[in-house]
C-alpha cells in the first residue's frame, strides 16, 4: 500500500513538473489579444488628438507622439490591419491597446509610468548594435581584404561574382575562425536590428533573432537616385545574382526567407510603391508570394510566374539567362473578376511543370495519405469526423505535427483539451517516447519543439465564431498560418442569446461557410473536426453521418472517417476512411494501430517501439539460459 501510494505521488509530482514547464516553453500566449481594427478607427483616434496622419499601403503614418517632443521628424508606424505600432526613432513597440490606453492619459504623471513600461521593449533593439559592433571588431571588413582573398571568399560560398565595393554596401563581415560570412539587417533610420549567418556549403541562413526582425538585407545601387521599386528575394545568393548582372537599382532580401514576413517589417518597406516578388519556380513558393502579396498590399505588389524558364534568381543567372527581361515580365498580382484562359495560361502550365509539387506537401508518418489524398494542400477545407473516444484529436495532432516539422506554420484551436495537454501529447508524439518517464531530457526536447512553427489560440469551451475568426484571421496575418485546425466545430454554436432562437443546423451551416470561404480567401488549409449525428456500433459512419445537413460534406474538399470496428467484432480493426477527395477523387482507408507509449499512430513509431520491446525480450532470454 505504501509502495502504491509512493508511485501515485512521484507520478503526480512528474505530471506537475511537465504541466508547468510546458506553459513555459510553448507558443501559448494569453497576452496577445487578436485585433481587426478598422482604419477609419484609427484615423478617427488620431484626429481627436490633434495627429495628423498618412495612409500608407500597411501601416497609418503619423508623428510620433510618444518621442516627438523630443525628436522632430520621428515617425510612428501603425499597422492597418492589427494595430501593432513602431517608432522610427524611439523603436517603441506594441499592440494597438497599450498605445490607445498611452494616448488617452492626460495626467503627466501616469504617462510617465506608461512609458516606463514602453521602455522594456527597446533592449532588445540595443543589443544588436552592441553585437554587431562586436562582430565587425572580431572578423574582417569585405573592403580590407585582397582581391586574392575575395576571390576566393566567392568561391568557397559559391557565391555569384560581384564587386568587393557592391560587397561592402552591404557591410558583409567574414570571420575566419568559423568560416562565416555576416550580413547586418538594417532596419528603419538604418540600425541594426539583427543579422544572417552565412555558412560554407549551406545554402540555409541562420537569423537572429529569431523572430520578429524590423530589418532586411537591402542593396541599392550608389549612383542612383532614390528609386520607388524594388525586387524582394529570399535567400542572399539571389540577391547577389541581381547585383552581379545590375538587374535593378533596389533589391531586397528577406530575413527569414520564405518561412514569415514579420508584421514588424511592413514599416520598413512602406516607401516602395512597387514591389516585385521573385521566390523561386516551385508551388510553396508560389502560394508564398500570393500570401505576402496580401500582407504587402497587393496594389503594388508583382511577381515572377514560376516557370522552367524563370527560376530563382540564382539559378537564372547561372543558366546564363537575362535577369532584365524576366523583370520585364513580371504580372500584376491583382486579377479582374473576368478572366480568360490566356490569363491562365501560365498558371497551367506551372501545375504541370510542378505536378508533384503541387499536390501538395507529404506526409511523413502517413505514407498510406500520400497515396490516397497526394498530399496536403493549401486553401483546402477538410473534415474529420468519428465516434466519441476513437482518437480524433489524438490522430489529428500527430498529422498535423508531421506537417509542422516539415515547415508548414500551424494554427490549433482546441476548444475541448487544454493547450498544456495537447502540447504534452505533440511533444510526446514527436520523441516517440514517454515524457513522465524521461524527464531528465525535457528541456532537451522542449527546446526542439519550440522551434517548431506551431501556435495555439487560448480559448476554452463554448465561443461565438466571430471571436473566433478574428483570432484566426489575425495569426494568419502575423504569423504566415497554412494549416488551422478547429476541435471542434460544436463549442461555437449557441453561445449567444439570439442563437438559442436559431435552428442549430442553420447555425453550423454559417459556421462551415466562414471556415470555407477563409480557406479559399487567405489560401490557408483548414481542418475541422465535427461529431457524427448517429453513433451506432453495427454501422459504419458515411458522409451523411456529419452532425447538422449536408453543407459540410459538400463544401469539404476532403472528408476523413474514423471507423471503429474493434467494439463490434472480434477481429474489428480501427481504421481511418477517405470518403472524399476533390483533388483526385482517389478513395481509400489506413489502418490505424495505437502505439501507447509514443501516442502515436505512425507506423514509424510503433516499429521503433515494436523494436525496441523485442530487443529486451531477447535479452531477458539470454539472462535467463544463462
Amino acid at each position: 500500500m505504501f509502495f502504491k501510494l509512493l508511485v501515485h505521488t512521484c507520478t503526480q509530482r512528474r505530471k506537475h513538473q511537465i504541466g508547468r514547464i510546458l506553459n513555459k516553453y510553448f507558443h501559448i500566449d494569453n497576452n496577445e489579444l487578436a485585433y481587426n481594427i478598422s482604419v477609419s478607427h484609427l484615423k478617427h483616434f488620431f484626429k481627436q488628438r490633434c495627429l495628423s496622419v498618412v495612409e500608407g499601403y500597411t501601416c497609418i503614418i503619423a508623428n510620433c507622439p510618444i518621442c516627438n517632443n523630443v525628436t522632430k521628424g520621428a515617425k510612428l508606424y501603425v499597422n492597418k490591419k492589427t494595430g501593432f505600432f513602431m517608432c522610427d526613432h524611439c523603436k517603441f513597440t506594441g499592440s494597438w491597446n497599450v498605445l490607445e490606453k498611452f494616448l488617452s492619459i492626460e495626467k503627466s504623471s501616469e504617462r510617465l509610468e506608461e512609458l516606463n513600461v514602453l521602455r522594456n521593449n527597446l533592449q532588445c533593439e540595443k543589443n544588436f548594435n552592441k553585437a554587431w559592433e562586436d562582430i565587425e571588431k572580431s572578423g574582417q571588413s569585405i573592403q580590407d581584404l585582397s582581391l586574392k582573398e575575395y576571390a576566393t571568399i566567392l568561391k568557397k560560398f559559391s557565391l555569384p561574382c560581384v564587386s568587393q565595393q557592391d560587397m561592402h554596401q552591404l557591410k558583409c563581415v567574414y570571420k575566419g575562425t568559423s568560416s562565416t560570412l555576416y550580413f547586418p539587417l538594417m532596419g528603419l533610420n538604418n540600425s541594426v536590428v539583427g543579422y544572417k549567418l552565412l555558412k560554407i556549403d549551406s545554402e540555409e541562413h541562420e537569423t537572429i533573432p529569431a523572430s520578429g526582425v524590423s530589418g532586411c538585407i537591402t542593396y541599392k545601387q550608389l549612383q542612383s537616385k532614390s528609386d520607388n521599386a524594388a525586387v524582394i528575394v529570399g535567400m542572399i545568393q539571389d540577391l547577389l545574382a541581381l547585383v552581379s548582372q545590375n538587374s535593378v537599382n533596389t533589391v531586397i532580401c528577406l530575413p527569414y526567407n520564405l518561412k514569415t514576413l514579420p508584421q514588424e517589417l511592413l514599416p520598413y518597406l512602406e516607401p516602395y510603391k512597387k514591389l516585385i516578388l521573385w521566390f523561386g519556380n516551385d508551388e510553396s513558393s508560389w502560394h508564398t508570394a500570393r500570401q505576402f502579396a496580401k500582407k504587402l498590399n497587393e496594389k503594388r505588389c508583382f511577381f515572377v510566374r514560376p516557370t522552367d524558364l524563370q527560376p530563382r534568381p540564382k539559378l537564372a543567372a547561372n543558366l546564363g539567362y537575362d535577369l532584365k527581361s524576366i523583370l520585364q515580365n513580371a504580372q500584376p498580382v491583382l486579377h479582374k473578376s473576368i478572366t480568360t484562359f490566356q490569363e491562365l495560361r501560365e498558371e497551367v502550365l506551372i501545375d504541370l511543370q510542378n505536378i508533384d509539387k503541387v499536390q501538395g506537401i507529404k506526409w511523413k508518418r502517413y505514407p498510406a495519405l500520400n497515396r490516397i489524398l497526394k498530399g496536403h494542400r493549401r486553401g483546402e477545407f477538410t473534415v474529420l469526423t468519428g465516434p466519441t473516444g476513437c482518437g480524433k484529436t489524438t490522430l489529428m495532432s500527430e498529422y498535423s505535427l508531421d506537417l509542422a516539422m516539415q515547415g508548414v506554420n500551424t494554427l490549433w484551436g482546441s476548444f475541448e483539451i487544454r493547450n498544456s495537454r495537447l502540447a504534452r501529447t505533440m511533444l510526446q508524439q514527436m520523441i516517440g517516447l514517454p515524457l513522465d518517464e524521461n524527464l531528465e531530457k525535457f528541456d532537451t526536447y522542449a527546446d526542439a519543439f519550440e522551434k517548431l512553427p506551431i501556435y495555439f489560440m487560448t480559448f476554452h469551451g463554448q465561443q461565438s465564431i466571430k471571436v473566433v475568426m478574428d483570432a484566426v484571421e489575425h495569426a494568419t496575418y502575423v504569423h504566415d498560418i497554412a494549416h488551422v485546425i478547429i476541435d471542434n466545430i460544436q463549442f461555437m454554436m449557441g453561445t449567444s442569446n439570439e442563437s438559442k432562437h436559431m435552428d442549430r443546423f442553420w447555425i453550423q451551416d454559417d459556421i462551415v461557410a466562414k471556415f470555407r470561404n477563409f480557406a479559399t480567401k487567405h489560401n490557408c488549409h483548414v481542418t475541422a473536426i465535427i461529431h457524427p449525428r448517429k453513433e451506432r456500433d453495427e454501422e459504419e459512419l458515411t458522409t451523411s453521418s456529419i452532425f447538422g445537413s449536408a453543407k459540410a460534406s459538400q463544401e469539404a474538399d476532403n472528408v476523413l472517417i474514423i471507423q471503429d470496428r474493434r467494439l463490434s467484432s472480434i477481429r474489428g480493426k480501427k481504421f481511418l476512411q477517405v470518403a472524399k477527395n476533390r483533388y483526385s477523387g482517389d478513395l481509400g482507408i489506413m489502418t490505424l494501430e495505437f502505439d501507447k507509449p509514443s501516442l502515436s499512430y505512425s507506423s514509424k513509431m510503433k516499429t521503433k517501439s515494436e523494436g525496441a520491446e523485442k530487443n529486451k525480450s531477447s535479452t531477458k532470454v539470454r539472462q535467463k539460459s544463462k
